[in-house]
């Protein structure tokens, strides 16, 4: 029988978790008494301050994901620091707009190693915590854009696409050790990134092929991950879970 924590024991990596969902995601999981390690490219500090003044848990550490030996010595660090981990939410993604004639190498591999590469060395490195208790948690983010991809974003929902791959893979891989592994596939979801990033017009053009017509936001999304990392959902694997008010692609 697969060994299983209660919340308030479980420890949780969320990536990405500076702004945006990753801050939905932290937030939800210590609401519900996970502790937290959180991680981005820019201090995650004020989020992990505003956890801890409600009474949680929570560690803020840097990492470049576009990195792959700074992805590595995260990891070993968190395992030095906080001796497991029990859920990690591979959150973190770069999503450069860029016509195909545009898209260079360069940017090809950027983007590829922050989406792919990054959350394929973090299960690499904290699934052997899992499988040691028998019981784990990770769960992925896919994209609705790989369903209806608009125009200049070929290498991001490659990508994404890339990561529902690399969720199957791993469900298989790390299925018999009592450990799941998930992909939430959200729509266009409104915060200050994507905010700054899309046009208002690409918000209402989403919203209005919904058949929920309002624009998404990240704590539409906080719910889905909630059930995937409970024990509720401890014989759902494998899957992509679409969190886009019925819109399944741009």
């Amino acid at each position: 029988m697969p060994h299983s924590t209660s919340f308030n024991e479980r420890v949780a990596v969320v990536t990405g978790a500076a702004g945006g969902l990753g801050e939905a995601f932290a937030l939800r999981l210590a609401a519900s008494g996970h502790e937290l390690v959180l991680t981005d490219r820019v201090p995650c500090d004020a989020l992990a301050a505003r956890i801890a003044a409600k009474g949680g848990r929570a560690t803020a550490l840097a990492c470049d994901l576009a990195e792959p030996a700074a992805v590595e010595g995260f990891a070993a660090h968190v395992l030095e620091r906080v001796g497991r981990v029990d859920v990690l939410v591979n959150n973190a993604a770069f999503m450069p707009m860029a016509p195909l004639a545009s898209i260079t190498a360069v940017l090809w591999r950027q983007i590829m190693t922050v989406n792919v590469d990054a959350p394929f060395l973090l299960a690499r490195a904290l699934s052997p915590s899992m499988i040691r208790q028998r019981w784990g948690r990770i769960v992925n983010l896919a994209s609705s854009s790989v369903w209806g991809p608009p125009p200049g974003m070929t290498a991001y929902a490659s990508s994404k696409m890339a990561v529902i791959g690399l969720t199957r893979a791993l469900a298989s891989e790390l299925g018999a050790h009592g450990i799941t592994v998930n992909a939430i596939s959200p729509g266009l979801t409104r915060h200050a990134g994507s905010a700054a990033n899309m046009p208002p017009a690409q918000f209402e053009a989403v919203r209005s092929r919904q058949f929920i017509p309002r624009t998404e936001t990240p704590d539409d999304l906080t719910g889905a991950l909630a059930f995937l990392v409970s024990d509720a959902a401890a014989f759902i694997t494998g899957q992509v879970i679409n969190v886009d008010g019925g819109g399944f692609g741009f």
